[in-house]
């Protein structure tokens, strides 16, 4: 036989949190911003100055503040880069 549950589940969602939570828009902005600074990294590697200062731009406004640049370039081939 079955005996019914008689104490809350430790699973339960908890209804009062003391920290602030993130909207799915914040949480898919943080995304976007991580993948537009990897394409960053690699557009700063390739040399192309126009299109680096334009996703630049969009990860400012997704974050709030300019991305990190990285100033030491390798100077990696573009086909060593495409394969990474």
């Amino acid at each position: 036989m079955y005996e019914p549950i008689r104490t809350k589940s430790v699973h339960a969602l908890a209804d009062t949190a003391d920290f602030p939570h993130r909207s799915r828009e914040e949480e898919l902005n943080i995304q976007l911003a991580g993948h537009l600074s990897a394409l960053l990294a690699v557009t700063d590697e390739l040399g192309l100055d126009e299109a680096a200062e334009s996703i630049a731009g969009q990860i400012a406004r997704l974050r709030g503040a300019p991305p990190a640049r990285h100033a030491g370039l390798t100077g990696a081939d573009p086909a060593a880069l495409h394969r990474r």
